[in-house]
């Protein structure tokens, strides 16, 4: 069970006396493009009396991110501090497993749960899922900063943590009917996280201050719950293998909350859930409830959903116990109107 040592939420957090509890001498930063523009004098005032080293993140791909470790990174540092989205979070993470140091998380936007999770994803590697790293030591929410970021990546969070409702029934699935490990606590934890999320639905369309920390918080919990399970099995499964998939189909379009908050929907019918709680839900807050709205087309959702279980043919799902024709795919697409 590999857990975070410290989960900081408030205003003005990213500052130099908590920076402190992990870092005494010198790090390792990275960011992203814009965020080291936006947020220049805050990074150099949490830095400040530091030894540091910055590193721009353009992409969160095996290739950057090995680019950056055997080209920019400083093998004296104490800590990789990731600030930015999830693609520096993700790189950050990578670079800190590689080194064999600590990693503090301190996200700049919502946009997905990795924030605290114990794996990075990383495209254009041998598979095109998250790779199993650490989680970070250290993680530091700056809610002055979160609610900067633009209303699209807040909501992006909100549908990967939607997710989490097919992702357990899956880890369920399998245990049930192929024997494999399910833990019970670590299932209840990324559910909860999902409802925690549901209930604040208003009040983060409405970008308020509560509610975007209990997102946040939401978020962590999701991370966590994978930590404790020991693999992404509570919060990655079928919706996200369809993501993953478009990924490959339809890359560049929509953003991963997007995108596995619409499978949800999908793999929310195939299991008798209520699915049009959930997308209502998703219009309710702004979040696409079509494919299209995100420019994905119907035969790329149809190649998707028939390519997912290839992905990951051990990780048993609702998709390879039905094995859908493309018939079948299509029905259900015309019936939930995705």
């Amino acid at each position: 069970m590999e857990l975070p040592e410290a989960v900081i939420i408030g205003d003005d957090t990213f500052n130099k006396e908590n920076l402190s509890m992990f870092i005494k001498k010198s790090a390792f930063l990275l960011t992203g493009p814009n965020v080291s523009i936006i947020f220049k004098d805050k990074i150099a005032s949490a830095l400040n009396g530091f030894e540091y080293k910055k590193s721009i993140v353009q992409s969160s791909t095996f290739e950057e991110a090995e680019r950056i470790f055997k080209e920019e990174f400083d093998a004296n540092c104490e800590a990789v501090v990731g600030f930015g989205g999830g693609k520096v979070i993700d790189v950050a993470k990578y670079i800190g497993y590689k080194a064999g140091i600590q990693v503090i998380s301190i996200p700049t936007s919502a946009s997905n749960d990795g924030i605290a999770s114990p794996f990075s994803s990383l495209k254009g590697g041998k598979y095109p899922y998250s790779l199993k790293v650490k989680p970070p030591r250290g993680v530091i929410v700056d809610l002055s900063v979160i609610m900067k970021a633009p209303k699209r990546y807040i909501l992006s969070g909100l549908g990967d943590l939607l997710g989490k409702f097919t992702s357990t029934r899956d880890w369920k699935l399998a245990w049930i009917e192929k024997g494999e490990y399910f833990g019970e606590y670590a299932s209840k934890l990324a559910y909860e996280s999902a409802k925690h999320a549901m209930i604040s639905t208003k009040g983060i369309e409405e970008l308020k201050y509560n509610s975007i920390r209990n997102l946040m918080e939401a978020l962590i919990s999701a991370g966590v719950a994978g930590g404790i399970a020991g693999s992404s099995r509570p919060l990655s499964g079928s919706e996200h293998l369809i993501s993953h998939a478009l990924d490959i189909i339809a890359p560049d379009k929509g953003t991963h909350g997007e995108k596995v908050a619409l499978s949800t929907v999908f793999i929310a019918y195939l299991y008798g859930m209520n699915w049009k709680k959930i997308k209502d839900k998703m219009y309710q807050v702004g979040l696409p409830v079509a494919f299209s709205d995100i420019g994905i087309t119907r035969k790329e959702v149809l190649d998707a959903v028939i390519m997912a279980p290839t992905l990951r043919p051990e990780r048993y799902t609702i998709l390879h116990k039905l094995k859908l024709t493309k018939d079948d795919v299509l029905k259900i697409l015309d019936e939930i109107n995705i």
